[in-house]
């Protein structure tokens, strides 16, 4: 058996168990599994060794090298209750050590500035009231279709645009009712929220914008990132950084446990890396007044 018939019947036994719940995690796992069938020449999965495994993790850094060895790991740990071989060499290769995500933090007022410095622009204004109101994740943001707030008071992230196929409704807070009603005049149910730009030959050249098909990603990247440089944020704004303002203050204001249902988290952990610490202005409240002159009682006539 090659590594490819082998890869085909992985997937279709994961998808079986509810392990691959969702068209984008089946896609990583492919490019995952079939970039090493390349690298070992798809040789039986019998053959595979630690080293053909590290020659392949060669290709990726940080994060995306740990994903595939999680991914390769699991893929030879289902070939060993296959029968196809004894041992799994994943576990012959270190893992890579994690890395904390480096995210800019924003205040509340930040993020209120940027939700006014996208308001000229339809599009502009529905991608950061949607990322900084509810927490959404850039692969949902480009799935949104009219659908997903077809029901009132919610936005409903379905399982085909979830992380994981982990579906979740998120409740329409006061600053996105305005936007949702936007959203729900001027979308069709099956048209993209936030959709592509049409190419310049198109033959209705005064309809710039494909609905048919979503924003790209690096599009989205880089227009946030625009976008927080026009509000003058002094700091570097992606879209998990939208996502990271929602869920600092919600947890605040709802506590962890609504936060990890709002945001779709697997584990509370994961909630807890995006709350544990004070937020900005949480630090700047608690020092406010304070000074080192102002703390030191001053002896009459002492210059400081």
């Amino acid at each position: 058996m090659t590594l490819t018939e082998a890869v085909e019947r992985f997937i279709a036994d994961w998808r079986t168990e509810g392990r691959i719940n969702s068209a984008l995690t089946e896609r990583i796992y492919r490019a995952k599994l079939e970039h090493l069938a390349g690298a070992v020449d798809d040789a039986d999965p019998a053959l595979v060794t630690g080293k053909d495994l590290q020659r392949a993790l060669g290709r990726w850094q940080g994060e995306s090298r740990r994903q595939a060895h999680a991914i390769y790991r699991s893929f030879f740990r289902w070939a060993m209750t296959e029968g196809m071989r004894d041992s799994n060499p994943a576990d012959m290769v270190r893992q890579t050590r994690p890395k904390p995500p480096q995210i800019a933090r924003l205040t509340r007022e930040e993020g209120a500035r940027l939700l006014v410095t996208s308001r000229p622009h339809r599009r502009d204004r529905w991608l950061v009231h949607l990322g900084c109101c509810a927490g959404l994740r850039a692969q949902e943001l480009r799935g949104l279709r009219g659908r997903h707030f077809a029901r009132p008071g919610f936005i409903w992230v379905s399982p085909d645009i979830a992380k994981g196929g982990r579906e979740r409704w998120v409740p329409v807070i006061s600053d996105l009712e305005a936007i949702v009603e936007e959203i729900l005049t001027l979308t069709g149910l099956e048209e993209h929220v936030l959709p592509g730009q049409r190419s310049a030959g198109h033959p209705v050249p005064d309809i710039m914008r494909d609905t048919t098909r979503p924003i790209g990603a690096t599009t989205l990247y880089r227009r946030v990132v625009d976008l927080g440089v026009e509000a003058g944020i002094g700091v570097r704004v992606t879209p998990h950084s939208m996502r990271h303002l929602f869920s600092t203050y919600v947890a605040r204001h709802g506590g962890i446990l609504v936060a990890k249902a709002l945001l779709g988290h697997a584990d509370i952990s994961t909630t807890q890396r995006y709350t544990d610490a004070p937020t900005l202005d949480e630090l700047a409240i608690s020092l406010h007044g304070f000074s080192f002159f102002g703390a030191v009682p001053q002896t009459k006539g002492a210059t400081p």
